[in-house]
């Protein structure tokens, strides 16, 4: 009876410690910040939608 309640206090101590040692990692983290997106050569004026029959058609039907 005794082992077992050592085992099963030594699994919430090392599970414990783990999750501290996780939140401390998490913690001291920077944050990712988004890249901006490079320059487009040619000054970036280029239409990427063009409004097709098949466009206007599934358009309808939704």
């Amino acid at each position: 009876m005794k082992e077992e309640k050592e085992l099963r206090r030594s699994f919430l101590k090392r599970l414990l410690a783990g999750s501290a040692v996780v939140a401390a990692s998490m913690a001291g983290s920077k944050p990712v910040k988004a890249k901006t997106p490079a320059p487009v050569p040619g000054g970036g004026d280029e239409v990427l939608y063009r409004e097709t029959k098949a466009f206007k058609k599934y358009y309808e039907t939704l």
